[in-house]
C-alpha cells in the first residue's frame, strides 16, 4: 500500500493548483491567498523541501505552469487580477529569499479574470496560451528567447461570443494536442460546450473543428492525452453533471478540401463514480492511465479494458481515517 505524505504548505487560503517541472523533482502551488510557493524533493526523504514562496498576483491565483526545460526554468502563473505573469529561477539566490524567482514579463491583454494558461507543447516553441471570462483564448510567443520579458500576441480567438457577467458561476479550461505529428491543435472548454480547434495550414488560421456532445453542466476541466503511437486521440473532460467522460477522437483530410480535417469523435465511457461534482482530469504521461478528482474527495485513477472501456482501477484517499491513507485496489 502506497502512503499518502502530506506537508504544510502554509498557504492562508484554498490551493486552487499544482503543478510538477518536466522531471517531477519541484512542484509549485497557487493560492486564493495571491502568492505562489516552490517546492524541491529531497531525494534522500521523499519530502517537498521549500525552495520559495512569494505574492505574486493582486488577486486569487488559479493556474501555475512550469515550461519546458529546453527553454529554461519558467513557471507561469495566471490570476483573477487578469494577468498572466512569467518567473524565472535564480539558482544563486538563497532558498527561501523571496529573491529565488524573479519575475521576467507581465502578459495583461484581458479585460477579464483569467481561468487557464499553459505552455503549449515544446515542439511549437515558446508559447502560452490563455483563457478568460471574456472567452477569449490568446497565444503569446517569445520573440527573442535570450530576452524573456518580449512576448507577442500572435492569435486571439474568439470562442464566446459575449464575455461573461458573473465569472465566479463559470468556468474555462483548456488543453493542447501534445502529438508533433499532426496539426496543430486544442481543446478548449468554455461554460458546458468543449471546442475543438485545428490550424488551418493555408491561411494559418485556427477553425474550429467540432463541439464537444454529451455535457449537462459547467466543464471543469480538460486533458488531452499523449498519443504515444495511437492511430486516434483520447480526450477526457470533468463536468459538473457528475461524469468523467472519455472520448475517441479520428481526424483524416477532406478529399475535396485538403485544408480542412474531418473529425469524428466517440463516446468511450461516462463514469460517475465521484457521485459528484468533477473538478479536474489528467492523463499520464503515455496516455494510459486517467486520473481525476471530485467534490468525494478521492482520486480516481482509470485504465482501459482489452475492450477499450475505462474501469476505475484504483482509488486513493487522503484520509487517514480511510484506507490508512493510501492506495486501495477496485
Amino acid at each position: 500500500m502506497n502512503q499518502v505524505k502530506p506537508f504544510p504548505t502554509s498557504h492562508q487560503d484554498l490551493i486552487l493548483d499544482v503543478a510538477y517541472d518536466f522531471y517531477g523533482r519541484q512542484l509549485a502551488t497557487c493560492s486564493a491567498d495571491q502568492h505562489i510557493k516552490v517546492f524541491d524533493l529531497d531525494a534522500n526523504t521523499t519530502f517537498w523541501e521549500p525552495n520559495d514562496s512569494w505574492r505574486a498576483h493582486d488577486s486569487v491565483i488559479v493556474k501555475v505552469c512550469f515550461s519546458h526545460p529546453e527553454f529554461g526554468h519558467l513557471i507561469l502563473s495566471a490570476s483573477y487580477d487578469r494577468t498572466i505573469k512569467v518567473w524565472e529561477e535564480h539558482f544563486e539566490e538563497p532558498l527561501n529569499s523571496g529573491r529565488r524567482w524573479t519575475k521576467v514579463a507581465t502578459l495583461a491583454d484581458s479585460h477579464g479574470p483569467l481561468y487557464d494558461a499553459c505552455f503549449t507543447p515544446s515542439h511549437l516553441g515558446l508559447r502560452i496560451s490563455s483563457i478568460g471570462s471574456e472567452g477569449i483564448l490568446r497565444i503569446y510567443e517569445s520573440a527573442d528567447p535570450s530576452d524573456l520579458s518580449q512576448w507577442v500576441l500572435i492569435d486571439e480567438i474568439s470562442i464566446l461570443k459575449n464575455p461573461v457577467a458573473n465569472h465566479l458561476q463559470s468556468d474555462f479550461s483548456l488543453s493542447w494536442c501534445p502529438s508533433k505529428f499532426s496539426t496543430e491543435k486544442f481543446l478548449v472548454s468554455a461554460l458546458d460546450q468543449g471546442y475543438i480547434y485545428y490550424r488551418n495550414e493555408t491561411t494559418n488560421k485556427f477553425v474550429q473543428g467540432l463541439v464537444l456532445p454529451e455535457h449537462k453542466g459547467l466543464i471543469r476541466s480538460v486533458s488531452w492525452a499523449p498519443t504515444m503511437g495511437r492511430s486516434y486521440h483520447l480526450i477526457a473532460t470533468a463536468c459538473k453533471d457528475g461524469y468523467v467522460r472519455i472520448f475517441k477522437l479520428t481526424e483524416k483530410k477532406d478529399l475535396d478540401d485538403v485544408d480542412k480535417i474531418n473529425f469524428e469523435i466517440t463516446l468511450l465511457n461516462a463514469l460517475n463514480d465521484h457521485i459528484g461534482e468533477v473538478w479536474k482530469v489528467s492523463w499520464n504521461l503515455t496516455g494510459t492511465i486517467l486520473s481525476s478528482c471530485g467534490d468525494d474527495g478521492l482520486i480516481r485513477l482509470y485504465k482501459a479494458n482489452y475492450a477499450n472501456k475505462f474501469q476505475c482501477m484504483s482509488v486513493i484517499s487522503t484520509d487517514s481515517n480511510s484506507n490508512g491513507g493510501g492506495n486501495t485496489n477496485k
